[in-house]
């Protein structure tokens, strides 16, 4: 499922109710109509908007609902993740992965989020997963009473959108252990490595959304009931299982790849091994060659019509008799 196409910058507005489903709002933003949202009365309202469109910027700018901080906070551009109390509220940036991820190690974005005690404003610039999550079973039914628990499901929704990449990612670490136990590892070393720094990133991503949310939880707003801070910290060990699982399957990733250099070591050693010894049967033969090939008067053999076989035959004897002593030896 795609997003929907925006008006005005504005990509969907939901009022939370207490008493059943969120009612999505049938208006859209006009740039040229700031100030109060019409129809707010005493519900809460989510407004999530596209930052890429100019519209929601000026929007924003001027909307006099939204604390003065938080605006600043919605419209500027650090991506840095954070969370912390803001204007009343709580407000910051956290990390998603983009609608269209596909594993791709650019496919990470962010979320302004401004959480206040009747109005939340979010934006974006480009598509991101949980939030399409979080739109679609808000129209769904889903009930959302108070800004928290839409923090809590949100966090939730964090939490099943890196389940999701994590288990793709754990498929191709599943099959490239396969193929790396029956040997086949010449190609794999390159493919594990593009998973770990996709994991990497998942848990850079995963490590930081957690200690926004933990410094957060910390620090709620007066009017967040006891209720709704269970929500979120349950939503926030939610977050904390998925950064185990990041854990689990960088390790085995690394593992994999250290099997990788062994085998591939193991392999190498054994080649230089088995020229180890036919350096060594071919060093007698060698010598013999080199001293029969000496351009000097006094060589054996110069007139005599048998010497070539005779050298032939001196040679074979030395590499059979260099194997037979390497053998002995124990050392093939």
């Amino acid at each position: 499922m795609v997003e929907v196409v925006d008006t005005g910058g504005l990509i969907c507005g939901f009022r939370l109710r207490a008493d059943g489903a969120a009612e999505a709002l049938p208006w859209c933003v006009d740039p040229r109509s700031y100030g109060v949202v019409p129809g707010a009365g005493e519900a809460p309202l989510w407004l999530h908007f596209n930052l890429v469109d100019t519209r929601a910027d000026q929007w924003i700018a001027a909307c006099e609902r939204i604390p003065p901080e938080a605006r600043e906070l919605l419209l500027d551009a650090d991506p840095r993740m954070h969370l912390e109390p803001l204007a009343n509220g709580l407000g910051g940036v956290l990390g998603d992965l983009h609608h269209d991820f596909a594993e791709d190690p650019e496919g990470f974005g962010v979320l302004r989020v401004y959480v206040g005690e009747r109005i939340i404003v979010s934006g974006r610039r480009h598509p991101l997963e949980s939030f399409n999550r979080l739109r679609r079973e808000l129209l769904g039914g889903e009930v959302i009473a108070s800004p928290i628990q839409w923090l809590a499901q949100l966090v939730l929704n964090l939490a099943e959108t890196f389940t999701a990449a994590i288990a793709v990612v754990n498929e191709q670490v599943d099959d490239a252990e396969d193929r790396i136990l029956v040997g086949r590892v010449d190609e794999e070393g390159q493919q594990l490595g593009r998973v770990r720094r996709l994991l990497a990133r998942l848990r850079r991503h995963v490590g930081a959304n957690r200690q926004a949310l933990i410094h957060a939880r910390a620090r709620l707003p007066g009017w967040c009931s006891d209720a709704d801070a269970a929500k979120l910290r349950l939503a926030i060990e939610r977050l904390d299982a998925v950064a185990q699982d990041l854990e689990l399957a960088q390790e085995r990733a690394r593992l994999l790849q250290e099997e990788i250099a062994g085998r591939l070591s193991e392999a190498t050693n054994r080649n230089l091994y088995l020229l180890s010894i036919v350096t060594a049967v071919l060093l007698p033969i060698t010598l013999i060659t080199g001293v029969f090939g000496m351009n000097v008067a006094g060589l054996p053999g110069l007139q005599d019509p048998h010497a070539f076989a005779w050298v032939m035959l001196l040679m074979g004897v030395t590499a059979v008799a260099t194997l037979v002593v390497l053998h002995w030896r124990k050392l093939f």
